[in-house]
């Protein structure tokens, strides 16, 4: 398609008229000006030859077809369709680092800010490649990036149907669903637009988007003109007991069953996602079977039954307190503080990955804890680099994540700061 495109528009893309005299060779130089393009580098002379020079020199075949092989097969070619061939890293030269830091942080081949830089040969330096980092983190693409980061660490992708019992939650429809998406999008959005972007305001925020449809479902009072329309608003919870991410409603909702809770779920969720704290296949895997249980027990009690086996402890001491400590909050996300006529209980002793005690009481707490954690801090580090670079962090060096954790504390843990400084690195060892 993008080499019959190139045909059916080669004049303008070549800069060049049916009857200019020169033509074969404007179009043979288009077509190497695409390779070098594509291949983020100047070609050689044998890359020359073989992408471009070999299907101009056949004067038998027509311009178009000339200029459609070259195409083909420069979009064919793995130096366009890997970004590292072997015996490339050694070279460190400034396509090379230019070619990196594109990649890590648009996806996507370097513009012609970045490729003149290279040109130039000013790409050599900490600071001339931290420069162009802070300009291109400005650009839209780098906010993309970030936000798929996101979608990929929240698990949002997985989530696009939140369906519930009608009777169970009745007003629970594709219309609130979709709110709810929006309204945590919109939270992600302004936190990427912050000069701050602080990482613990991720998680610790206590406000988040309504609009009056969300308002109404979730018993929050909101200025009816701040709503109208449609519109979205930003506003605490009535009960003042959100945590940002950490207990946003499609969050939470996305990790529960169609008609309960589900601790196990969320406990998951907030072990490798928000502590990184990595969890062992299960040695048995037992399926949830709510209608074998008791009607009358709390969803706290029936897994606390179901994983009360020794086998089944060596995770669950992990999973349950912190799926527990969520309790408060219903299957769509509502705050409540009982069930099945009980109190909710979300009080649990968590043992931390460094052997303390934590009492956890509220998914606050849960919040707190990931917002403050060193060792949490490190797996998110961890987790950005893996989706900006797609290499681990210690494939840069033993001490790569540790001068990573330094520099986040020294910024406030500023996330967009960080994404530049993992760019740099990717680009500049």
């Amino acid at each position: 398609e993008v080499a019959n495109r190139a045909v059916k528009h080669l004049d303008a893309l070549a800069k060049v008229r049916s009857d200019t005299p020169d033509r074969r060779q404007k179009l043979e130089e288009f077509c190497a000006s695409f390779a070098e393009r594509a291949f983020r580098r100047p070609l050689n002379d044998a890359q020359r030859q073989a992408y471009v020079a070999t299907h101009f020199a056949d004067t038998a075949n027509e311009d178009e077809a000339s200029l459609k092989r070259s195409t083909l097969m420069t979009l064919k070619s793995p130096y366009f369709l890997y970004v590292n061939l072997p015996g490339e890293n050694e070279q460190r030269d400034s396509f090379t680092i230019a070619s990196r830091l594109s990649f890590a942080l648009w996806d996507s081949i370097p513009d012609e800010p970045l490729r003149r830089a290279a040109g130039r040969n000013q790409l050599q330096s900490r600071e001339q490649i931290l420069s162009q980092a802070r300009r291109m983190a400005a650009d839209p693409r780098a906010k993309a990036k970030l936000r798929r980061f996101f979608e990929h660490w929240l698990q949002l992708n997985d989530t696009e149907h939140l369906a519930k019992d009608a009777e169970t939650f009745a007003g629970f429809d594709e219309q609130l669903t979709a709110d709810l998406r929006t309204s945590l999008e919109l939270f992600i959005s302004d936190f990427l637009e912050s000069d701050a972007a602080d990482y613990r305001q991720l998680l610790l925020a206590e406000d988040w988007y309504v609009n009056e449809r969300l308002a109404k479902y979730y018993h929050i009072d909101v200025p009816a003109d701040a709503v109208r329309n449609g519109a979205f608003t930003k506003s605490k919870s009535g009960e003042a007991k959100r945590a940002g991410v950490v207990t946003h409603p499609y969050i939470l909702a996305s990790l529960s069953y169609h008609n309960s809770t589900s601790p196990i779920h969320r406990g998951v969720f907030a072990s490798r996602r928000l502590l990184g704290r990595p969890l062992n296949p299960p040695p048995n895997a037992i399926l949830f079977e709510d209608a074998k249980f008791d009607p009358h027990l709390t969803m706290r009690e029936k897994v606390t039954e179901l994983t009360k086996a020794t086998s089944c402890q060596s995770c669950h001491s992990i999973i349950n307190p912190l799926g527990f400590s969520l309790e408060n909050f219903d299957a769509v996300g509502r705050y409540r503080t009982t069930e099945k006529d009980k109190p909710i209980d979300p009080v649990s002793d968590f043992q931390t990955a460094g052997g303390q005690t934590l009492r956890l009481t509220s998914g606050r707490d849960l919040a707190e804890y990931a917002a403050g954690s060193e060792a949490a801090q490190r797996a998110f580090i961890e987790q950005l680099f893996h989706h900006t670079v797609k290499q681990p962090a210690a494939a840069f060096g033993e001490n790569t994540l540790s001068d990573l954790h330094r520099s986040f504390v020294d910024s406030q843990y500023n996330v967009r700061q960080l994404l530049i400084e993992i760019a740099v690195i990717s680009a500049d060892r």
